[in-house]
Formats: structure tokens, C-alpha cells, sequence
């Protein structure tokens, strides 16, 4: 039911035969200065990330005036006593009013650019700018109003599927069968930051890609790139990676995220896994046809035989080079008779035998 492959733009698909789409997630980590948040879209470009993604929402509906900053155990960051929406508009949110020149700034880097949704107003805000694909977040999948409003704008969209049970997760995939939805990736997701190696279950991506029949990928909060490649080798068709410029700055996300030189290594070693997993046909490389024709066996003479005289284990040996007659064929060769004398080391042929 779901596409085996999602075109997002022009020259980029993700999914079945093609190249795994990596994400910069910037989320909180623009630092709310334009500088840093256009240096980060850089370095996504610089290290050839496919897509930049940020964070959109409001405060105030997102959450309750009451919660403080000690609930969501960041007391460590900001006054424990402050209202959290007042943290996350005056600190954790990127203003609204810098986005379309952000998206412009990222297009001309030649990235895909898009945010997460959290209500239909703010879908119909990216719209206008004109975004690709969007991204429900693992807070959100239960969030049953929004997934029938967004699986019903047929919109390329990532699910993330932190804190969720295999139940959850099938309830929110009904509603994009319900609507005729076909372009959703589900992303396995742990949403701990960092998330311990144990509870990683890298496994999920290919039990979510088998039970639903979808594109499946990882969203990663693990402080360095290793989880991402066993991702890769686990199936996954995109990545999506916290970054920052300095993982020192304050903040709640930059302790995870990855700086720019580590965003070129996992580009790059993302690559690499791709050649080396190459394809699931048992296709024999040119260096192994060449191999084959110098480290095979061949039958060879172990001492002097003379014209009418039987090979048998005793005066054979079964060595390099190939190219004579193959150890295989033993059997049938034992049964015949030499045509003239052979010197020790001859590599036997046909034409050695009647």
C-alpha cells in the first residue's frame, strides 16, 4: 500500500535503490542568532546532507502555563521556576519570522528544507514557502485529530515513533491507509538524549519496514555516528541527526547533536556502507573474476608419470594456479590414462589424457 519510492524534489527520492536521505535536524540549536543558524545550513551542505529541518510550533498551545522548567528536568539549564512555554518561545524556538529567509538561504544551498508540524496553521504557514515533505514528531502520535488532518494532505511525511508501542504506531498508519495516503516513512526513534546503547533496538527498523510494508529510517539523538551506520545496515533510508557548531554552547540539544566535522564523517561513511552493501543479487566482481583465475586449484602432478599410467591421490596434489583441469573432476580423470610422460608439477589438461 505504501510507496516503495517517495520523490521529494527534482533530483531526490527516498526509499527502495536509492541513496539514504540525511538530515541536520537544527531544532533548538540556532542559538535564536541568525549567524549560527546560517552557519549550520552550511555545514549540512559542506558535509552534503540531502535535507535541514527545523522546529515549528506554538509555546502557548503546546503546552500547559503551568508546567515549569523543573518538569521537563532542565533545571540545570534555565530557573526552574519559569513557565516552559516562555523558555521554549524565548529560547528553544527559531522565530517564525525568520523562516522564509532561513528556507531561501537552505535552497540556495541546494538542501531540501521542511519542519516538523504540530497543527494544520502551521502546515498552512510552510506551505506558502513552499516545503517538500514534513515530519510528525514522536510527541504527536497519538495526537489522533492531527495525523487524520495531515495523512490527508497526501504530503511525503516522516513519522517518528519515540515512547510509542507497536499499537500506537499501527493506529496512527491506519489513518494514513484511511485517507489514501501512500507517501509515509516511519522512522524508528528512542526518545532519551542520549538514549543508552541497550535500549537502542536497531532491530525495529527492519520489523517496522516487514510488519507495515513501508520506507523506514531513524531518527537518532546518540551523541556520536555509530548507531547511524548500523541503522543503514539495518535498512534504514533516512537519517536524521542532531547538529550543532559546538556541542559546549548552552542548550538542551547540543550535548547530542554532532559539529560539522563529524556531520562530513557520517556522510561519508554513510556512502561507504551503501557501496559495501551493494546489491542482494550474487554478482562476482571483476576483481574477484580476476582472482578466481589465480587462486583456484587445479590437478597437479606430485611426482614423474609416465605414458599410460592413472592418476589417484597418492601421485596428485590439488593446487594453485587454476587454469588445468579442476580438482572437481578427480573422479573422472582417474579413471583415464596418461598419452605420454609428464614431469612433477605439471598442471594436468584435457589433452594429457586419452
Amino acid at each position: 500500500m505504501f510507496k516503495r519510492i517517495i520523490k521529494i524534489s527534482k533530483d531526490k527520492s527516498i526509499g527502495l535503490n536509492q541513496p539514504c536521505f540525511i538530515i541536520g535536524e537544527i531544532g533548538s540549536n540556532h542559538n535564536r542568532d541568525k549567524l549560527t543558524t546560517k552557519r549550520l545550513i552550511s555545514a549540512c551542505a559542506k558535509a552534503k546532507f540531502d535535507a535541514v529541518k527545523f522546529q515549528l510550533y506554538d509555546p502557548e498551545l503546546a503546552f500547559s502555563k503551568n508546567l515549569k522548567v523543573k518538569d521537563v528536568g532542565l533545571s540545570n539549564l534555565y530557573n526552574p521556576k519559569t513557565p516552559w512555554w516562555k523558555i521554549a518561545r524565548d529560547k528553544i524556538l527559531m522565530p517564525k519570522s525568520w523562516f522564509k529567509e532561513m528556507y531561501s538561504y537552505a535552497q540556495k544551498k541546494k538542501l531540501i528544507v521542511f519542519s516538523t508540524v504540530h497543527n494544520i496553521e502551521d502546515y498552512n504557514f510552510l506551505k506558502k514557502i513552499g516545503v517538500p515533505i514534513i515530519k510528525i514528531a514522536s510527541i504527536d502520535l497519538e495526537y489522533n485529530i492531527l495525523i487524520d488532518q495531515l495523512s490527508k494532505l497526501n504530503k511525503p511525511t516522516l513519522l517518528s515513533t519515540g515512547m510509542a508501542t507497536f499499537e500506537e504506531i499501527k493506529n496512527t498508519v491506519k489513518y494514513f491507509k484511511k485517507n489514501k495516503n501512500s507517501n509515509l516513512v516511519i522512522l524508528h526513534c528512542v526518545s532519551q538524549y542520549p538514549p543508552a546503547d541497550l535500549d537502542l533496538n536497531l532491530n525495529n527498523i527492519k520489523m517496522i519496514e516487514k510488519k507495515f510494508k513501508c520506507i523506514c529510517g531513524y531518527s537518532d539523538h546518540s551523541s556520536d555516528n555509530l548507531a547511524n551506520y548500523a541503522a543503514v545496515t539495518q535498512g534504514a533510508k533516512v537519517i536524521e541527526k542532531h547538529i550543532t557548531l559546538n556541542k559546549n554552547y548552552p542548550g538542551p540539544d547540543h550535548p547530542f547533536a554532532i559539529e560539522p566535522l563529524e556531520m562530513i564523517e557520517l556522510v561519508k561513511n554513510i556512502r561507504r556502507i551503501e557501496k559495501m552493501l551493494g546489491s542482494t543479487k550474487r554478482i562476482l566482481s571483476k576483481g574477484d573474476l580476476k582472482s578466481k583465475k589465480i587462486i583456484r586449484r587445479s590437478i597437479v602432478l606430485k611426482k614423474d608419470l609416465n605414458k599410460g599410467d592413472r592418476i589417484n591421490l597418492k601421485n596428485v596434489k590439488f593446487a594453485r594456479p587454476p587454469g588445468g583441469i579442476s580438482q572437481n573432476l578427480f573422479k573422472k580423470y582417474k579413471e583415464k590414462k596418461l598419452r605420454k610422460n609428464l614431469k612433477a608439477e605439471t598442471i594436468l589438461k584435457k589433452d594429457h589424457f586419452y
